[in-house]
């Protein structure tokens, strides 16, 4: 099998119109232009209240064309239940893709604190297979939500759960590559979080979903500096290593 991760790409980072990020669009394109990047998407954190979304767009709208490198705009939206539905505002229509995120446990009755869901597990309220199990769907149904989706820094909640990747089991990875491909979807692998994990890169790759670098940067200073990338690039595709 033959798979590259393109890291003269970037396909998650955030600007000032997140309220966490330092950098503003303009800023973010001329970093990656300096890097020479081919791609750049520009995503923001977005709830159902967002109403600055039809300005973001025509923002990154504005900056465009830029010579030799294609510019995106996204949202970055959580999972709020178990059904897979996204705390996304209606206008999106416009975005490039939207970007599938684990803030929170998706339950069913609505988003829990990781920190709620860790003591949750501790205290055998719930089994760590019972919320491996919820989080597998609750992704699956939110890539059936969404046009265009990419599933942003996977299982970055379970160590804020107080789980590792490594419980998840290789069926459930299989199912859900699976419904990406279905789905048309992207699999992030994300500087920020160094996940997913070698083992669900391969296991996606193997299905066909298409990878994409991410910094996740929310300083323009780190777009399309990679380091953890690299490392699971290397550990999931051995033969394509230096």
């Amino acid at each position: 099998m033959t798979v590259q991760i393109p890291l003269d790409e970037d396909h998650h980072v955030h600007s000032a119109f997140s309220d966490d990020a330092v950098s503003t669009l303009a800023e973010n394109v001329d970093a990656a232009r300096d890097r020479g990047l081919r791609v750049l998407c520009l995503a923001d954190h977005v709830r159902r209240d967002s109403a600055w979304v039809p300005d973001f767009l025509s923002a990154v709208d504005a900056l465009r064309p830029v010579p030799g490198l294609d510019v995106l705009a996204a949202v970055e939206a959580k999972i709020l239940d178990r059904t897979g539905q996204l705390d996304m505002p209606e206008g999106t229509a416009g975005a490039d893709r939207v970007l599938i995120a684990d803030h929170q446990f998706p339950a069913d009755l609505g988003p829990v604190n990781p920190a709620g869901m860790h003591d949750a597990i501790a205290s055998g309220e719930v089994t760590e297979e019972e919320v491996i199990d919820g989080l597998i769907g609750a992704t699956a149904g939110a890539m059936k939500m969404a046009a265009r989706p990419q599933l942003a820094h996977l299982f970055s909640i379970l160590p804020k759960m107080g789980l590792d990747e490594s419980s998840v089991p290789d069926q459930a990875i299989g199912h859900l590559a699976r419904q990406a491909r279905l789905a048309g979807a992207l699999l992030e692998v994300n500087e920020k979080w160094a996940c997913p994990s070698a083992r669900t890169v391969r296991a996606f790759a193997e299905a066909g979903v298409p990878l994409v670098a991410s910094t996740d940067s929310h300083d323009c200073r780190d777009v399309g500096v990679y380091a953890s990338v690299r490392r699971i690039a290397d550990a999931a595709f051995p033969d394509l290593a230096p």
